[in-house]
């Protein structure tokens, strides 16, 4: 048995790996679910499809009980169901939406591993302050990213900017972070993850982007350059 958080923005707990149907819930599958697409292509007769029995939000956690074949039957310890398991609901979840906590996180834990999580958000709307499938903002998407390996950051960039240990510019990797400035680079108001060793002049960031209005995976347009301040790695235990 093992212990997992949903990586998805939402993930749809099955009744069996087979119950989603072709194409229908196409979009309710794999760590970029777009619950919103999903139900808007259902009609009232796809609403009613009791293969669904529940869904799990990003974050939420799941004792995993068996792996098979892309998919896992879990437990939702979350989710009281003492009718069916006194430890939660239990349904099937696939595989790809969910992180699993392995380990001794002192000795685990890798920032890289923020990455992939932070993708599972990509084309969702900017919103300012918003924490949620339906809309994130920059620091907001660093601070779930991190909470779902086990890291709890500040919520706002500045703060995340001081609770990252410095990087020389050059030397970032993927799971590190890119800071930002205003104008005159007094204050922190930008922060996105590093996805790539830099090349050839060009840093490649995953952010939600005010800009582009939505989380956008790119290479650093000229504009955001000139108000770089620098990178940082995130600590197992960052400061308070």
């Amino acid at each position: 048995m093992m212990n997992a958080t949903v990586a998805a923005p939402v993930a749809t707990l099955w009744a069996r790996p087979d119950s989603p149907r072709p194409g229908l819930d196409a979009a309710a599958l794999g760590p970029c679910s777009s619950p919103r697409s999903w139900v808007d292509g259902l009609d009232d007769a796809g609403r009613m499809y009791t293969g669904i029995l529940t869904q799990l939000l990003h974050g939420e956690p799941v004792l995993i009980e068996e792996v098979r074949d892309g998919w896992a039957r879990v437990v939702a310890t979350a989710q009281p169901a003492a009718k069916l398991d006194p430890r939660g609901y239990p349904g099937w979840l696939p595989l790809d939406q969910l992180t699993v906590r392995d380990g001794d996180p002192a000795t685990a834990f890798d920032p890289a591993a923020a990455v992939p999580v932070a993708r599972a958000w990509l084309g969702v709307p900017y919103v300012w302050g918003g924490l949620s499938p339906y809309g994130i903002d920059c620091s907001g998407l660093v601070h779930l990213a991190f909470r779902q390996v086990g890291v709890v950051l500040p919520r706002d960039a500045d703060d995340q900017f001081h609770a990252a240990e410095p990087v020389e510019l050059g030397q970032e990797q993927p799971g590190d972070l890119y800071f930002f400035g205003g104008e005159q680079r007094s204050s922190i108001t930008h922060v996105g993850f590093v996805t790539a060793p830099p090349a050839d002049g060009g840093r490649r960031m995953l952010h939600a982007c005010g800009d582009g209005g939505r989380v956008v995976e790119e290479v650093m347009p000229a504009p955001r350059v000139a108000t770089l301040v620098g990178a940082g790695r995130v600590r197992l235990s960052p400061p308070a």
